[in-house]
């Protein structure tokens, strides 16, 4: 992880290759921060941002409690609207961890504990996601938890699934084979002219600990994609379409066109912060309806591909055609700025009953 420095104790990195969200934080954070923040593709030069900004601080002052439910629940971290302030606030499992996002002013900010070890880490990484999600969202894009592909013709295909759905290991088999890859766990989404712009934010992959020799141990390590040979890493492109992966080991693994309303609801399920306010969701879900209409297919995967790159390639041989849309059997839909990003934030939404779950935490 590449940071900048601000001064003796604090920290910065910018999250988007536009430099609109950037991450500031005390230095005495960083050990605990290093597993959520996303790594500088080479050649990337950070420049000062405007944008919005997530300040992470230092402080053993308690957070205070809150006794109605969750809107929004992620990992061990907490979040409710606050509708008379017009802020998400959000609470981890130990008690100095917390803060609040604010969508009107672009930032959150946020505070953990000195403590060190597995629970602040978790509490920070969901806290961390959480409002780096709000705050993408805010300025017109979404996060989601999805990896990402790209095919010879550069163009990025959204792996979209539970944990455990085989998004890391199609990514990695996928690079494997020739394609390039942007990220195996969250990818931002955002809207250009007439196209959806796909940015991979990378971590360490996460594959079976026998991935490497064709086997299925049912553990799961970190692996650096540098260290498995992976050099085709990019950082945007734009999107061709959805992919819908499943683990069926005893099926052959196959490619099928799928609706559109089947990909858009899994978006949403592996995008929940969208639904915490009402200013995010309209603009929100519009963007992930355009990304599902592109093209939207499933991929079953069997332990026939697990162990075999070439012949996963094989299998999704029709998306590297030139119109895997005609595929899915519809037509592109247009993508303008206009169409997804809807009215700014400055009205809260009335918290919707129960919480809004991610399947999985990433």
């Amino acid at each position: 992880m590449t940071v900048k420095g601000l001064g003796p104790g604090r920290v910065t990195r910018l999250l988007t290759a536009d430099g609109g969200l950037r991450l500031v934080l005390d230095r005495t954070l960083l050990p605990l921060a290093k597993r959520w923040v996303p790594e500088e593709p080479g050649g990337w030069i950070p420049r000062l941002s405007s944008g919005a900004l997530i300040d992470v601080r230092c402080s053993a002052r308690p957070v205070p409690r809150s006794l109605s439910p969750a809107t929004l629940s992620l990992g061990s971290v907490r979040a409710w609207l606050d509708r008379r302030r017009g802020v998400v606030r959000l609470r981890g499992a130990l008690p100095s961890s917390g803060g609040e996002v604010s969508l009107a002013s672009h930032r959150a900010r946020l505070r953990l504990g000195s403590a060190s070890g597995e629970q602040a880490a978790a509490d920070l990484y969901s806290m961390l996601t959480t409002s780096a999600a709000l705050l993408v969202a805010a300025a017109g894009g979404a996060l989601v938890h999805a990896a990402a592909v790209v095919a010879p013709d550069d163009r990025a295909w959204l792996l979209v699934g539970d944990a455990r759905s085989g998004k890391s290991t199609t990514c990695a088999n996928l690079a494997r084979a020739g394609w390039g890859f942007l990220s195996d766990d969250q990818s931002v989404l955002t809207a250009a002219a007439h196209v959806i712009m796909v940015e991979g934010w990378l971590r360490p992959f996460h594959l079976d600990e026998g991935w490497e020799r064709g086997e299925v141990s049912g553990r799961r390590r970190a692996l650096h994609p540098a260290s498995l040979g992976l050099g085709s890493r990019q950082r945007l492109a734009p999107l061709a379409g959805i992919l819908l992966p499943t683990v069926q080991a005893e099926q052959p693994t196959t490619l099928a066109p799928v609706s559109a309303g089947r990909g858009l609801a899994l978006l949403i399920r592996q995008s929940p912060w969208l639904l915490v306010h009402r200013a995010l969701a309209e603009p929100g879900i519009a963007l992930l309806s355009a990304a599902a209409r592109s093209a939207t297919f499933s991929l079953t995967l069997g332990l026939d591909t697990y162990h075999d790159p070439e012949r996963l390639r094989r299998c999704v041989a029709p998306l590297e055609s030139a119109n895997p849309t005609a595929i899915a059997g519809r037509a592109p839909p247009p993508v303008s700025r206009a169409t997804v990003h809807g009215r700014p934030p400055e009205k809260p939404a009335v918290a919707q009953r129960g919480s809004a779950r991610l399947a999985a935490a990433p």
